[in-house]
């Protein structure tokens, strides 16, 4: 019986042991919190999924040459102060709540390194830049206020995007672009991604751009919001640019002079 009670305890032991010993269990997804349509664009409009919509009539007079500034809001939850009660001693009872905030992201960097290639092919867009928390003036960032930040800086046109975490696996991007002059959104993009598992021969280490559904959202959204603009600038006319008479003279205003002065002709 003794015999029997100490093999028990060994058996236990290493089944303990052998436990202890397992790998560290990866920490449980937590739905961080989600943006809605309602946190990047100023109106309502039908639903677009994995797709665009443009959402103003076609056809359009010196919208481009154009520069585009981008914002990510993303939101946190921050305690506010509801009232304060009577002191007591030397302490004073606050009753706080949690209060959903929207902000303008500036993470993950690399995020707006790629915004500033991917319309480098279309000469229409002249520049694309960020928006930070910062450019807004102490204001709130709902997009009303993100707008008038775009115009202060001069954009011509305006993205406001965010991106939700569905899952472990699943990622949605949704944005809208504006015509910051009428403040009027011009288009409404959403994608949606899915984490691909990596074959089992795939080389170490992983290539995770090919295969999270965080940057593979990332790329689809970029895809749609290039194709969009695209297709805005195909429809859109060149501003006409009317010279004044009696601005180009009919001979040079001075005789030419060879070699330049620059060059260090004498005078």
């Amino acid at each position: 019986m003794r015999f029997y009670s100490m093999f028990l305890a060994v058996a236990v032991g290493a089944v303990t042991m052998s436990a202890g010993c397992a790998g560290p269990k990866e920490p449980a997804w937590t739905a961080p919190p989600q943006i809605h349509w309602a946190d990047v664009a100023t109106q309502e409009f039908p639903p677009v999924v994995n797709g665009y919509r443009i959402l103003q009539p076609l056809g359009s007079a010196g919208r481009f040459p154009a520069n585009v500034a981008v914002s990510r809001v993303s939101i946190r939850y921050e305690p506010a102060i509801l009232d304060q009660a009577g002191a007591e001693s030397a302490f004073i009872a606050v009753k706080t709540r949690e209060v959903r905030r929207p902000y303008l992201s500036k993470k993950p960097k690399n995020e707006f390194l790629a915004w500033n290639s991917t319309f480098d092919d279309q000469m229409a867009v002249s520049e694309l830049f960020p928006i930070t928390q910062r450019d807004l003036g102490g204001g709130p960032a709902d997009p009303l206020q993100i707008i008038a930040a775009f115009k202060a800086l001069k954009a011509k046109l305006g993205i406001i995007y965010a991106v939700n975490e569905k899952s472990a696996d699943r990622t949605e991007m949704l944005g809208v672009l504006y015509e910051t002059q009428t403040a009027l959104p011009l288009a409404a993009f959403h994608a949606h991604a899915v984490s691909i598992t990596p074959p089992e021969d795939e080389k170490k280490p992983i290539d995770l751009w090919r295969y999270d559904s965080k940057a593979l959202v990332r790329e689809k959204f970029e895809r749609l919001v290039y194709a969009c603009v695209h297709e805005l600038i195909l429809n859109d006319q060149p501003q006409r640019v009317d010279v004044p008479e009696g601005w180009i003279p009919e001979r040079p205003v001075l005789p030419a002079e060879w070699p330049p002065r620059q060059f260090g002709s004498s005078p």
